[in-house]
């Protein structure tokens, strides 16, 4: 039982988080990188970041049913706007010369998104899911507390009932081992991967 509801909550958690990180690749860059498009989505982008993700979860529940659909979408709807967000403001925060540099080289817009903007958004994009981890664990447990047969958060509240801590508390301390094991592996993976991006830090 241990392994399988171990199993259920990173699949959710890993699917989740990886459709709101390439959300935020995707929308960040042309966000952050092109005024235009950048003023016309970054209100809606901010309205639904506002929005407190456990509120929508009933509504997630009624459109999507009480199957894995919902449970993922809370975790890319809590996470994902905050990504585009943290994304789109380090892009739309790059010196301008290098913008101009690009420009005066040839490239036209999207050449500057892919050759200026991606590079440079693409260590930052790390960071902010290593930041989202807390927050997308939050998302898993709710959703799975509420409305799951399998998973972590359906184990420990199942046991509540209870009062059983020694089983509580053991489950509790393996959801926190495994944020740190992931927190570790995206900032030792950004430090191979990017390393003139770290190449300042201590």
């Amino acid at each position: 039982m241990f392994w399988a509801v171990t199993l259920a909550g990173v699949w959710r958690l890993g699917l989740g988080l990886g459709l709101a990180t390439t959300t935020a690749l995707l929308v960040g860059l042309v966000v952050g990188a092109l005024p235009p498009v950048g003023s016309a989505l970054g209100p809606l982008v901010t309205a639904i970041a506002v929005i407190p993700p456990i509120a929508l979860l009933p509504i997630l529940f009624i459109v999507f049913g009480l199957g894995e659909v919902a449970k993922v979408a809370l975790i890319v709807i809590g996470v994902a706007p905050f990504m585009v967000r943290d994304v789109a403001g380090h892009i739309g925060s790059l010196p301008r010369e290098q913008v101009v540099k690009a420009l005066t080289l040839g490239a036209n817009s999207w050449g500057v998104v892919l050759r200026v903007a991606l590079p440079q958004a693409l260590p930052r994009l790390f960071e902010a899911l290593r930041l989202s981890l807390g927050p997308a664990w939050v998302f898993l447990i709710s959703a799975e507390a509420i409305a799951a047969d399998v998973g972590l958060g359906y184990r420990i509240f199942l046991v509540r009932r209870y009062l059983a801590m020694d089983v509580i508390i053991p489950y509790v301390a393996w959801i926190a081992l495994l944020a740190v094991v992931m927190d570790l592996a995206l900032s030792n993976g950004s430090r191979r991967l990017f390393g003139w991006a770290h190449a300042g830090a201590r």
